[in-house]
């Protein structure tokens, strides 16, 4: 607003020339106002990603540390393996290692097929050593409550799992023999002759055989095997 010199001002002018200040003052505010609040924005969208950040290195040293974890799990399990392997090694003279390579040891054993076979050459021990076996085994079909009057098919499935992995401690070498049989054969061997004296001296009487799914009974051990002990003898 163009006016003259401040004493030629006539109160109209005055007047304009205050409201036009105001105006001025007012637009100065609603900028600053404006600033201020643009300003507390990018602050808190500096304070968001600062947050983000911190969430982020968190999640990282959190995904670090798991996976440090993971590899010592891995490197524990390692030790536990070749800890194993070599107790087993031990139990069995040392194993067959792979010339170059120690890691390489003798394989699982399978449970030999047919009849007539003998447990103790089957496991592939010496006569030592697999009498020690037959003493922990016979020691914990009773420790483990098995019942010896019957069958072994019939026998409490968490009550084996608990023979076998005591005679696995006991003796690591039975962990070569694929699921148990090496175990089971002399559990049923042990079973079985105990059940024949018992039955010779008239301390217990035969058990009527099981039915199978076709309705028919089924042969107990004693019968197909006379008593011998899982499809073999124990010398």
């Amino acid at each position: 607003m163009a006016v003259g010199s401040g004493k030629n001002l006539t109160k109209k002018q005055l007047e304009g020339l205050v409201g036009e200040l105001q105006r001025e003052v007012e637009a100065l505010t609603n900028a600053r106002s404006e600033a201020e609040t643009n300003l507390e924005t990018a602050h808190e969208t500096i304070r968001g990603q600062i947050e983000a950040l911190n969430t982020a290195r968190a999640e990282v040293a959190a995904a670090e540390e798991a996976a440090n974890a993971a590899r010592a799990q891995a490197a524990a399990a390692e030790d536990a393996r070749a800890a194993l392997q070599a107790q087993v090694n031990a139990a069995t003279g040392g194993g067959d290692q792979v010339a170059g390579n120690p890691a390489v040891v003798m394989p699982l054993i399978e449970r030999p097929t047919g009849s007539g076979w003998s447990i103790r050459e089957a496991m592939q021990v010496d006569h030592v050593d697999y009498a020690e076996i037959q003493r922990t085994i016979r020691s914990l079909v009773i420790c483990s409550q098995l019942d010896w009057t019957d069958d072994f098919r019939r026998q409490d499935a968490d009550k084996l799992a608990t023979m076998f992995r005591a005679a696995r401690k006991a003796h690591p070498v039975l962990h070569r023999y694929i699921n148990n049989w090496a175990t089971a054969a002399i559990a049923r061997q042990y079973m079985q002759n105990k059940r024949k004296h018992a039955y010779k001296q008239g301390y217990i009487k035969k058990r009527p055989n099981a039915m199978d799914g076709n309705n028919k009974r089924q042969h107990d051990d004693d019968d197909a095997m006379g008593g011998a002990g899982a499809g073999g003898t124990g010398a």
